[in-house]
Parts: C-alpha cells; sequence; structure tokens
C-alpha cells in the first residue's frame, strides 16, 4: 500500500467520522466547518508523506553521487601515495648522491644541497595536500555514513506503516467474511455487503428496513441488524458510521421531520438504537443522514429510486496507530 493510499483511507474514516445526528441549520453548520479542519489537516498529512517520500529520494540520490566522489577521492589518494613514495626514493637517491659529494667535491655539495631543499620543499607541500585530501574523505565519508542513517530510519518508518495497513485491510476483510455469513439469508433480500478502500460497506435496501415515509424498522430489518450486531459486539476496536440515504422524492412531513434530510437522519438514528439495544458499544457508533445528496444511481426512474433508498452501514478497523505514526 502507499502513502497515497493511506491518506485517502485516513480521510475516508475522518469524513465518516465527522457526520453526527443532526436536526438544525446551526449544528450542520458547526458540523461541516469540523469537517473542513478535518479534510485541512489530512491535506496536511498528505503533504508531510510526500516530502518524506521527496526526502528519501533525494536522499539516496546524494549518497549516489557521495560514493562517486568517495571513489574519486580514493583513486586521487592512491596517486599522490605513489607520488609520495616515488619522491621518498628519490630522496634516498639525493642523501646518498649528497654523502657522495661531500667527500669528493664541495661545489658538487653545494648543488646537491640546493636540489635537496626544492626537493624537501617539493615533499613537503605533497604531504600537505596528501593530507587535506585524507582529511576531505574523512568528511565525506561522515557524512554518507549519517544520510545512510537518515535514510534506514524513514524506511524503517514506511514498512511500518505499510505492516499497519496490511493488517487494517486483513481485519477488514476478516468481518466482511464474517458479516456475510452471518447475514447469508437476507442477500436476496436487498441487503449487500462489499469491502472498500478497507472499509466494510453494508447496505441495507429500503424493503428490507422500512415502509414509505416511515422510519420504525420492519421485522425482517431487525432480525438483519440482530445478526450484525452479534459480529459487531465482538470487537471494541471497529469504527460504525450507519448513513441513511433517500431518492430525490419531495417529502412532506409533519412535526420536525419535514424533508428528506430530516427522514434519513431519523432512519439512522433508528438502526443505531436497534444495534446499540442487541449489544453494539455506543462509543463506537455513530448516524448521520445524507438525504437525497448521494445517489448510488441517477434518479431517472423507478428502479433506480428504490436503489437509492438505502441505510448503509459502514465498518472501519480502528487507524489511530496509522494516523499517529503519520504524524510523527
Amino acid at each position: 500500500m502507499t502513502p497515497n493510499l493511506i491518506t485517502k483511507i485516513f480521510l475516508i474514516v475522518l469524513l465518516f467520522a465527522a457526520g453526527y445526528s443532526c436536526v438544525s441549520p446551526k449544528v450542520h453548520s458547526e458540523l461541516q466547518t469540523s469537517y473542513e479542519i478535518i479534510v485541512d489537516e489530512n491535506e496536511k498529512l498528505k503533504s508531510t508523506t510526500d516530502r518524506a517520500t521527496t526526502d528519501l529520494k533525494e536522499i539516496s540520490s546524494d549518497i549516489d553521487i557521495l560514493k562517486a566522489s568517495m571513489e574519486d577521492i580514493i583513486i586521487d589518494t592512491i596517486s599522490w601515495g605513489r607520488k609520495y613514495r616515488k619522491l621518498n626514493r628519490s630522496f634516498d637517491d639525493l642523501s646518498a648522491n649528497y654523502d657522495y659529494a661531500l667527500n669528493n667535491n664541495s661545489s658538487l655539495v653545494a648543488a646537491n644541497l640546493r636540489e635537496n631543499k626544492i626537493m624537501l620543499e617539493q615533499m613537503e607541500s605533497m604531504a600537505k595536500r596528501l593530507a587535506t585530501k585524507e582529511d576531505s574523505l574523512g568528511l565525506e565519508q561522515s557524512r554518507l555514513f549519517s544520510l545512510e542513517k537518515t535514510l534506514q530510519s524513514r524506511e524503517r518508518r514506511v514498512n511500518e506503516l505499510e505492516s499497519l495497513i496490511a493488517r487494517k485491510d486483513s481485519t477488514a476483510q476478516y468481518f466482511r467474511t464474517r458479516i456475510s455469513d452471518a447475514l447469508l439469508g437476507f442477500e436476496d433480500r436487498g441487503l449487500t455487503v462489499s469491502m472498500r478502500n478497507g472499509q466494510v460497506y453494508v447496505s441495507l435496501d429500503n424493503r428490507l428496513m422500512f415502509a414509505s415515509g416511515k422510519w420504525d424498522i420492519q421485522s425482517d430489518g431487525i432480525s438483519a441488524l440482530q445478526k450484525l450486531a452479534q459480529v459487531l459486539s465482538e470487537n471494541v476496536d471497529l469504527n460504525i458510521a450507519v448513513e441513511g440515504h433517500t431518492d430525490n422524492d419531495i417529502y412532506f412531513g409533519k412535526g420536525q421531520v419535514r424533508d428528506n434530510w430530516d427522514l434519513s437522519v431519523m432512519r439512522a438514528t433508528s438502526v443505531v438504537k436497534i444495534l446499540i439495544e442487541k449489544g453494539v458499544s455506543a462509543q463506537q457508533i455513530q448516524a448521520s443522514g445524507r438525504g437525497e445528496f448521494m445517489p448510488v444511481f441517477e434518479n431517472n426512474n423507478p428502479e433506480n429510486k428504490a436503489k437509492n433508498r438505502r441505510t448503509e452501514i459502514i465498518i472501519t478497523p480502528d487507524l489511530d496507530e496509522i494516523a499517529d505514526l503519520i504524524s510523527k
């Protein structure tokens, strides 16, 4: 899995977590503001992951350049060492000649002294240059070591992140199988179970759940929710979002439930109450209404409208570990 996919998973989770039961424009506006803040924070996390990936590539490129530079320095050091040894042999020869001249001719001694002085100066200069090259090589080796340590640290973080995502996907796949097995008898009665982006989606058709314009759950729907609750209550680390959806037919309600938006919220709330009653922890579940604004098909015929009238239960494994790793 890639960090980009991680960011998408995290964003989707936060988007679902942003929905709460609302019955007034003021509360809806506050939730919309919270949602925008969460989206902004997710974009920052994504930007951080992108910068980390870019840094890794730049460090790898720097390491290649430094290795090439280090090889050149080593070659230069070997070359200067050879010259130094050659000069040292020449110095030995000059010393021997000096001894010979000293014993035979004072003028030759003077000439040899001048040559020796020049040679010694050259050797000292060569030794200084060689020492400088060795210092430079030491600094480059230290820098290369530091860059390699940084690269290894970042690679470990990426590996940890991929491992966490794989574990979360495996958990989601496990619950998808468990839920499909538990609800097997309802799949030909308007119930489907699928998995998208590491989340399990349980979609309940309104023909199974609600009468037209009502939010009281029918007996078959209660039976399906009871079987689902038995699976969900086994793990408190799951995050559960219940979303109510309608078609775009105008709903004329009375009292506080006046339109499709209100109706979808009431239906989602009814499902949440049944799940809690059947054993799901209230701390891990939330209800939200989407009205007619998230159709799965275009509302252009009765068949598509029936498919849009649905309740979706979205189950997500806990992503706190992934969020914590990204924040670091």
